[in-house]
């Protein structure tokens, strides 16, 4: 046989077998379409509603209103006299708007808000101006100025219908700057100016400690997988309700953040989020929401009084608020259930001293007279709030409420057993050394407030305080022993009053409304030079760590057997809420079907778990998926479709 023979018998056996490794493909391939096409059809069934996005709605829901607004600023069609605007386009907050246009070159703009001139927009072509601070039913007018060119546009806004104004009954200052107050009962974050006019409010019921930023935007929590007053997490925001970072952290979040001057953030949480046993101090880097070091009180704690009860160093702990001074690496923490506030030295992580009656039965042991503080009025913290170090001295607000003989040693709550007591902001001198604490600065009404929970005050650095009194208890109600103060009553029973004080102890703003508010601020809404929107970021921080799944396939789970679940069911990437009451006996799985009929298990509680809720972090492959709860031997289908 010749050579050109060979080679053509040569290349005819290798094109037989590439033909037959085809066909061996196209089998496998019909093969494996076809039991996709046997899991799609015996799941698809199940994907009979709406798919809802994994991610918490109140950031999910603000994705489609980027992109749109991303392709508003990316048009060329609108201009200074012919701009896009919008009232309220985050849908959460009503008092604010959107100016979008172009222009040919870099130009700042000019903005006022009825006939005030309010801020100048950093230099640009793109211009997405922020417009808040509106009367509520009002035709606000805003115009805006260019180099060359003038517009005014108008924004017409409807009535909030809040139920709880803000009453001003003394004024005695000029300024733009804005009250900002959380509420507790009905309305949420707020925002009055000296008039006690609202210029500023959310719909949604993001809460806890307002932290603001350099860049004009704020730091809140959100009630997402709440348990109390602990989170799973908070976002960054502006006035327009825009979220521009979403942060779920695995440590949590409880009551109060510090902006650290290197732009880190420290947060109160615990070693795992919301359902915590060790109350912990954390610093993350808001740049990518990692953790960079913490402070575990239930370790330092533990370590000087192993019998020191746990019940104060869990979730209950951190009530309501720390100081950290970052010069000193001395950091100070309100246990408000256990009338004691406490100092650590963050960096070493150690006690330096706590502040809380000598008789409190928490400290009975004689380990702790070594750290015991001793004032020089006999006067302790009682259901305190907001500790701050002030050039080293201690300013706290004293609700002069004893919760922890009320809660735990059986004195009465009646509220005429309370004549006496009385809620005053205290500033303090202590002595590192002897542990002396000298009086230096007191205010208290003449001690005629009694406010039982809530509150917040603060020492600005130009020696002026901003006190907030949150739930003050009427005099009529404090009469008679069959009214108890530990409950929250109506507002009927309460009233709030926000106090400020200039350097030199004069009132210069004094406010009321007959709703608790947790915390009161003063903050300017814009700045002397603003930037401009940027529509499209919305960034996603999860640091809580992923949990194991279990796989399987429609094959090895008769789906068909699953029953209706006729509870309810809020569900998340990070968190699972329902009305059906699990005892600590249930076994509970959550799972999670894909249209192929792929399913991955979360044992969310196993047998004999004493926390019938938890907090997790469930990460799949990006699809949708049907949810199915198993609780002990029965498979139950819900009906909903979740988008990964």
């Amino acid at each position: 046989m010749n050579k050109t023979a060979l080679e053509n018998t040569k290349n005819s056996k290798i094109t037989m077998a590439i033909i037959i490794l085809f066909g061996l493909l196209l089998v496998g391939c019909g093969l494996m379409s076809l039991h996709i096409y046997q899991g799609t059809s015996k799941s698809q069934k199940y994907f009979v509603s709406d798919a809802v996005s994994a991610t918490y709605y109140e950031v999910a829901d603000q994705q489609p209103i980027n992109d749109r607004l991303r392709k508003v600023a990316d048009s060329n069609e609108y201009t200074l006299t012919n701009a896009y605007t919008e009232l309220n386009p985050y849908k959460i907050s009503p008092l604010s708007g959107i100016i979008i246009f172009q222009t040919k070159g870099e130009e700042q703009i000019r903005v006022y808000i009825n006939d005030k001139y309010v801020t100048t927009m950093e230099a640009s072509k793109k211009h997405t101006i922020p417009v808040w601070g509106l009367y509520e039913d009002y035709e606000n007018i805003v115009r805006i100025e260019g180099s060359t060119e003038s517009k005014e546009y108008t924004f017409k806004t409807e009535k909030s219908n809040l139920k709880y104004p803000l009453e001003v009954l003394e004024n005695h200052q000029v300024t733009d700057d804005i009250y900002f107050m959380i509420a507790s009962y009905s309305t949420h974050l707020t925002g009055w100016d000296t008039e006690g006019k609202l210029r500023f409010y959310i719909t949604e019921n993001n809460s806890m400690d307002v932290e603001w930023l350099p860049n004009g935007h704020f730091l809140l929590g959100t009630p997402q997988g709440q348990a109390r007053e602990q989170y799973v997490g908070f976002v960054e925001m502006d006035y327009l309700g825009k979220i521009y970072n979403y942060y779920t952290m695995k440590n949590g979040y409880s009551f109060e953040f510090q902006l650290l001057s290197n732009g880190n953030i420290m947060a109160a949480g615990g070693e795992v989020p919301v359902y915590m046993d060790h109350s912990m101090l954390y610093i993350m880097d808001p740049r990518n929401g990692n953790t960079v070091s913490d402070l575990d009180i239930y370790e330092i704690v533990k370590a000087i009084d192993p019998n020191f009860s746990n019940k104060y160093l869990g979730a209950g702990a951190i009530r309501n608020g720390f100081f950290f001074d970052e010069k000193t690496g001395e950091v100070v923490v309100s246990f408000r259930n256990a009338n004691t506030i406490w100092s650590f030295d963050y960096n070493n992580k150690k006690l330096n001293w706590v502040l809380t009656d000598p008789t409190n039965p928490l400290f009975a042991a004689d380990v702790w007279k070594q750290y015991l503080v001793e004032t020089d009025t006999g006067r302790y913290p009682l259901a305190q709030h907001s500790p701050q170090l002030v050039d080293g001295k201690l300013f706290y607000q004293n609700n002069g409420y004893d919760r922890l003989s009320v809660n735990d040693y059986g004195r009465s709550d009646a509220a005429n057993t309370f004549n006496d007591a009385y809620t005053d902001c205290e500033l303090l001198e202590i002595d590192r050394e002897t542990h002396k604490a000298k009086t230096v600065w007191v205010y208290d009404q003449n001690k005629k407030w009694l406010s039982t929970k809530f509150g917040y005050a603060r020492w600005n650095v130009d020696n002026s305080k901003l006190m907030n009194f949150g739930y003050i208890v009427n005099d009529d109600y404090r009469k008679t022993n069959k009214n108890l103060l530990d409950l929250e009553k109506a507002p009927t029973d309460t009233s709030h009053r926000i106090i400020e004080l200039d350097k030199d102890d004069k009132v210069v703003f004094d406010a009321r409304s007959y709703e608790g508010k947790y915390r009161a601020f003063k903050h300017a809404l814009y700045s002397e030079v603003t930037n401009n929107i940027s529509v499209g970021t919305l960034n996603i921080f999860n640091s809580i760590k992923n949990d194991n799944l279990t796989e399987t396939t429609y094959r090895k789970i008769n789906l068909d057997e699953s029953v209706d679940w006729i509870n309810t069911v809020d569900f998340t990437k990070n968190t699972f809420v329902t009305d059906f009451v699990f005892n600590k006996e249930d076994e509970v799985k959550l799972y999670l079907v894909n249209r192929a009929g792929k399913i991955y298990i979360l044992d969310y509680l196993s047998k004999d778990d004493s926390k019938t809720a938890r907090i997790f972090n469930i990460s799949l492959p990006v699809g949708q998926y049907a949810l199915f709860i198993k609780v002990n031997d029965t498979l139950y289908k819900t009906n909903k479709v979740y988008q990964f």
